[in-house]
């Protein structure tokens, strides 16, 4: 009966795109390769939907609309972040569902991209996932390769 409001101690992420996953280290910028937001996986695709990769609370959506955060129930705080450069664009091609403080379930859509608008500008649309709290967890990050739309890539445990 106590356990009602206990927080559950894991969490499943689920990629927010089909495409193939790789390693952060691979990705072509430093504060993500190095690790500097905290662990995580990143997706190379050919879609124009991003989805939750969460059940939770969106907590940031960032004024260039690249970039969404999430807490999960379990206190897990997700940062997905739309490509490379993308700030740059001042949201130019990015349109955003959601808004702070929203609930949000697991693959309910968060941004639409203009993919004929992101390749004309030639911007690389790797996508990331970082734990931005990963130091309070214990991931396990699915190994790189083929991924759907949905498919678990990162268990967070406390």
């Amino acid at each position: 009966m106590f356990n009602l409001f206990k927080k559950p101690a894991h969490c499943d992420i689920l990629a927010p795109v089909g495409g193939v996953s790789l390693p952060l280290e691979e990705v072509p910028d430093p504060v993500f390769a190095q690790k500097m937001m905290g662990e995580g996986i990143a997706f190379r695709f050919e879609g124009d939907q991003i989805v939750s990769p969460l059940t939770g609370t969106v907590l940031l959506v960032a004024e260039t609309r690249h970039a969404v955060g999430i807490k999960g129930a379990n206190g897990v705080e997700v940062l997905l972040h739309i490509g490379m450069d993308t700030v740059e664009l001042h949201g130019e091609g990015l349109e955003v569902f959601v808004k702070p403080g929203e609930k949000v379930k697991a693959k309910d859509p968060l941004v639409h991209i203009d993919r004929t608008l992101m390749e004309q500008k030639q911007i690389d649309l790797t996508t990331m996932i970082v734990v931005t709290n990963s130091s309070e967890f214990q991931l396990e990050i699915a190994a790189p390769g083929p991924v759907r739309l949905g498919d678990p890539v990162i268990r967070a445990e406390r």
